[in-house]
């Protein structure tokens, strides 16, 4: 598969002197964020990929897995990171973070709670947030 046939996602470079910094762009068809366009930034560091790239959400968002300043939690970029993760595994994960909200160790426990005990209110929560967008 290649990054072109990941549907509802776009890459956009930030700077067109710095390729180290990719921005994503994710509208996914099917999730609490159904039809809204979250947007990461992914920054390569130079000792990629024996490291992790840094992801965060530039979006507004209300997620268990993403905290208030857009930082991301996803298990690749810590304990399970190898270096044969490539940008399509990382961007296959943002996906799944988005389709499938992890309330097991969350970065925003707000968001969490309410996920876990009224996803029509995490809905709405998203909604007001997108919204105008």
């Amino acid at each position: 598969m290649d990054l072109d046939e990941i549907e509802g996602v776009k890459l956009f470079q930030i700077d067109d002197t710095d390729l180290k910094e990719i921005g994503i762009s994710i509208t996914p068809k099917d999730s609490y964020f159904r039809n809204k366009t979250v947007e990461f930034l992914i920054k390569f560091k130079d000792s990629y990929p024996i490291t992790p790239p840094k992801i965060t959400c530039l979006s507004k968002i209300f997620h268990p897995n993403i905290d208030e300043n857009g930082n991301v939690c996803l298990n690749i970029l810590k304990l399970e990171w190898n270096p044969i993760i490539n940008l399509q595994m990382l961007i296959l994960g943002l996906l799944l973070l988005l389709n499938e909200p992890s309330t097991d160790d969350p970065f925003n426990k707000s968001a969490a709670e309410v996920f876990k005990n009224d996803k029509i209110i995490f809905q709405q929560i998203n909604n007001s947030l997108f919204q105008g967008k």
